[in-house]
């Protein structure tokens, strides 16, 4: 993601202004939603106005502080940080089906708000029905949980995943041609329910982000949601990803034999991306290690030998990275 994607505007403000006149109607300060998204009242007037995800992302941040609700007001309250619960889960999934099935069930267990179905054949279709639809007259929140459950399982499989079409339960609205960059393919109306539909072959797919992709992914919601996605990986991510599937313990040797490379080829590929295996190596290890130490339940010998590493090792290394003990960071974040 670069500075140049965040500013681009391509956004219809038809989103803004929905999200602002819900906000208003619910006690938020229409000056500081405006001052928020960057617009004038007659720039949020006008039908031309173009919108950048940063502005977007912005004005939906600023709401979902001021009502701490994820849905915004427009449907049962749905308090902020859910969303990142349920993330962590997901993103230990081993496939992209076991994730959203995780996340059909944690969805409909805690949210009053809409009722998910993950239904599977040659194709499948992820659809919902909101409880409240009186409260979304203009269709956003069916909109924006949509486009979200696919752009989030676009990331954890790091794949887009092609849309055989999208199901809309609502009549055709003035701004379905924003759809055409929300929703590639086929988008239908007058629908039993809403829906986005994909070939079941997707659901196969395994999940290749960590924990610590996704602590730096929620860090950039909601922008994330509206930029144009490219999973088009470097060197470096490639190698993470080995890493992660198999063990910390697998040497540069072994990581270049798998790729058809010589060591020395990879080693270069690593220079030019600023970086080398023995940091990226340790990055992982110091993040898994956190992870594990802060879960409790294992012995520093016993994170150490999962690392890979022997106790005295590991332990030098984790005051390398974090000026603690093993056992001091333990107890401090306790």
């Amino acid at each position: 993601m670069t500075l140049s994607d965040l500013q681009r505007p391509d956004l219809s403000v038809h989103f803004s202004r929905v999200t602002i006149a819900r906000a208003v109607a619910l006690g938020c300060d229409e000056k500081k939603l405006l001052h928020a998204v960057r617009l004038s009242a007659d720039m949020l007037g006008d039908s031309r106005t173009l919108v950048s995800p940063k502005q977007l992302g912005s004005l939906l941040r600023y709401i979902w502080r001021e009502l701490d609700d994820e849905m915004m007001g427009f449907s049962a309250p749905h308090r902020f940080g859910v969303f990142a619960l349920m993330a962590r889960q997901m993103v230990d999934s081993a496939t992209l089906g076991d994730a959203l099935q995780y996340a059909v069930r944690f969805s409909n267990l805690t949210s009053p708000a809409a009722r998910w179905q993950l239904g599977e054949g040659d194709e499948t279709a992820l659809s919902l029905q909101l409880m409240e639809p009186e409260a979304d007259p203009d269709h956003f929140l069916e909109e924006f949980l949509l486009l979200i459950w696919h752009r989030f399982s676009n990331w954890l499989i790091g794949e887009r995943v092609p849309l055989v079409r999208t199901e809309f339960h609502f009549s055709s609205t003035p701004h379905k041609a924003v759809y055409r960059g929300m929703f590639p393919g086929e988008v239908s109306f007058d629908n039993a329910s809403s829906a986005i539909v994909f070939d079941s072959k997707w659901l196969d797919y395994t999940v290749v982000r960590s924990r610590l992709d996704l602590r730096r992914y929620l860090q950039r919601l909601p922008d994330e949601w509206f930029i144009k996605q490219d999973f088009g990986l470097s060197v470096s991510e490639r190698l993470l990803r080995e890493l992660g599937a198999a063990s910390s313990s697998i040497s540069l040797q072994q990581l270049a034999a798998r790729w058809d490379m010589s060591s020395r080829t990879l080693h270069r590929q690593l220079q030019r991306e600023g970086t080398s295996f023995r940091g990226l190596r340790d990055q992982l290890r110091r993040e898994q290690a956190i992870d594990l130490l802060l879960a409790g339940g294992q012995s520093v010998g016993q994170i150490a030998l999962q690392l890979g590493m022997t106790e005295p090792a590991f332990s030098r290394a984790f005051r390398t990275w974090t000026g603690m003990t093993p056992l001091a960071y333990r107890h401090a974040h306790q």
